[in-house]
């Protein structure tokens, strides 16, 4: 059976329901590459032509170039919502944190620089201010050195590493349950469907060889580096519109181990 009847196979059993999503998706992503199987070597000489379609040289070696890529897995199951992650996010946020608390105490300063990076020296009896002695050269002062610091009511820094720490601990624990729910439920699985069913129908379209051209390997490399360039783009316009494109990433790689390692699907 070839990688395209593969396809077909695969997705007769699923749309008659004797195909899981999850056996679904291991047979699509972890399938052999059709790139190396003989069938592919055939469908590639009889769509390579005489010559490069962009210099016209008719010199070997001339490459097969799909000018047109399936979508990855990760990018499906984002385009085929709601329902998806970031609708479960929506109609699930998380509690706000950031609650006011009261961390104040009562510490020494110094009565020149308002620093409270102050300490007392037993041998000379006085105390001593690191900012205004050893700081940036715009906060040094002469006077570094006093007998008696002030007392101002201050946030503890210790007191406010560890609220923030725990807080921390907070969201990402809710965050990770929220996850967890959210691969549990029945909205996931719909989704999951969706964007396999998606990514099965790109698929065949890139085994059909409707989007290939002849090329030489110079303009193959050309055009190969150009796409790159491009999908680097991309993904900077993305990071920047969304500031938690990381955390999603790094939520939908743990998701199962569905991708191949490079996320794209078996008929890429």
């Amino acid at each position: 059976m070839n990688p395209l009847e593969r396809l077909h196979d695969i997705e007769r059993r699923l749309i008659a329901g004797t195909l899981s999503v999850d056996g679904a998706c291991t047979e699509v992503f972890t399938g052999p590459k059709p790139w190396q199987t003989p069938w592919w070597k055939e469908r590639r000489s009889e769509h390579l032509g005489p010559a490069c379609v962009t210099c016209g040289s008719p010199e070997p070696p001339l490459v097969i170039q799909h000018t047109w890529q399936p979508v990855r897995w990760r990018d499906a199951l984002r385009l085929v919502g709601p329902p998806n992650w970031e609708w479960w996010k929506e109609q699930h946020p998380l509690p706000d944190l950031n609650q006011p608390v009261d961390l104040g105490t009562t510490l020494p300063v110094c009565p020149h620089c308002g620093s409270h990076q102050v300490r007392r020296r037993v041998r000379t009896k006085d105390w001593v201010c690191h900012v205004g002695q050893c700081g940036a050269p715009h906060q040094r002062h002469a006077d570094f050195a006093f007998p008696e610091p002030k007392f101002e009511l201050r946030q503890d820094p210790k007191a406010l590493r560890e609220h923030k720490r725990t807080i921390r601990q907070k969201y990402l624990a809710l965050s990770q349950a929220r996850w967890e729910a959210w691969l549990k439920s029945p909205e996931a699985e719909e989704n999951r469907l969706r964007a396999l069913r998606l990514c099965i129908e790109e698929s065949k379209r890139y085994l059909s060889f409707a989007d290939t051209k002849t090329l030489c390997r110079p303009c193959a490399g050309r055009e190969d580096v150009e796409h790159i360039r491009r999908g680097n783009r991309a993904k900077a316009r993305r990071e920047e519109a969304n500031p938690d494109w990381s955390e999603l990433e790094e939520h939908e790689r743990f998701a199962e181990g569905l991708d191949t390692g490079n996320g794209e699907p078996s008929g890429s």
